[in-house]
């Protein structure tokens, strides 16, 4: 920061320290006094006092308190049954995918695309596609006695070709649909667990209002702890002799920043 604006409520030269030596250009003081004679007096006896052993105690105090929230509430969470929405959502994407998939595997699509699942799909419409020609062939009524003949050993051989091209499908789509079929029912169990998982954290918020209540009340309490101790000047390396400000311009009642000088040990 360029400008610091500390009010001293009796913190010691530690605090003032912190407080003040952050600002690259000016600090200004403010302190409840009479007069400038007052405020300097005030100033002299606050920053003469050491604090740094209260502040370490009041520190070491916090953070056992703020242990023992986090401690209370990780005991009263633990009975509570498990929430499983992140992996429930999770296991019903995996069956909307194993659905596609199973969709894509009857049509050679997906990623059957590039695989003989594909080709044999493709075989399969090819031969059911000359079959239905051939069948409206033999049953058009206006044909001659040849030209029936010829057409029936025609639908004899495409549906011959087409039995061939069926049987050859299944056999390379059977198995796979089978182990997708079973993925279906493994996941569709696992899914029936996580349901009642659920549920029964569900009974057990509704029955026990007064627990979650409870850990609410420790959420809030870690919350501000954290934020009090996120706001607490650390005294870490202060040194042991007296600490000046970088400028004294509030006390004296200037308006003007000092000369920018590092602080005077």
């Amino acid at each position: 920061m360029d400008v610091a604006h500390v009010l001293d409520d009796g913190g010691g030269r530690e605090l003032a320290y912190v407080a003040m030596s952050r600002a690259r250009q000016a600090s200004h003081v403010y302190v409840t006094a009479s007069d400038l004679s007052n405020a300097s007096q005030r100033l002299a006896w606050s920053w003469d006092d050491e604090r740094r052993q209260q502040w370490v105690s009041h520190q070491a105090s916090a953070a056992e308190h703020l242990e023992a929230l986090r401690a209370e509430r990780r005991q009263l969470a633990a009975t509570i049954p498990p929430r499983v929405t992140e992996q429930l959502a999770q296991l019903r994407a995996q069956q909307a995918a194993l659905e596609r998939d199973l969709t894509d595997l009857k049509t050679g699509t997906g990623r059957w695309a590039e695989t003989s699942v594909r080709a044999g799909y493709e075989d399969l419409q090819r031969a059911r596609g000359f079959h239905d020609q051939n069948l409206r062939r033999a049953q058009n009524p206006r044909q001659g006695i040849l030209a029936r003949r010829r057409n029936r050993q025609s639908l004899d051989t495409s549906a011959a070709v087409l039995a061939e091209a069926d049987n050859i499908w299944r056999q390379l789509t059977q198995p796979r649909a089978d182990h997708l079929a079973r993925e279906q029912s493994r996941l569709a169990g696992q899914a029936s667990e996580l349901e009642a998982v659920q549920q029964a954290r569900a009974r057990f918020i509704a029955t026990h209002p007064e627990l979650i209540d409870r850990i609410n009340q420790l959420n809030r309490a870690v919350d501000a702890q954290q934020a009090s101790e996120r706001h607490r000047p650390s005294v870490r390396g202060v040194p042991e002799r007296h600490i000046y400000p970088r400028s004294a311009a509030a006390v004296h009642g200037s308006s003007q920043p000092a000369p920018p000088a590092g602080p005077e040990i």
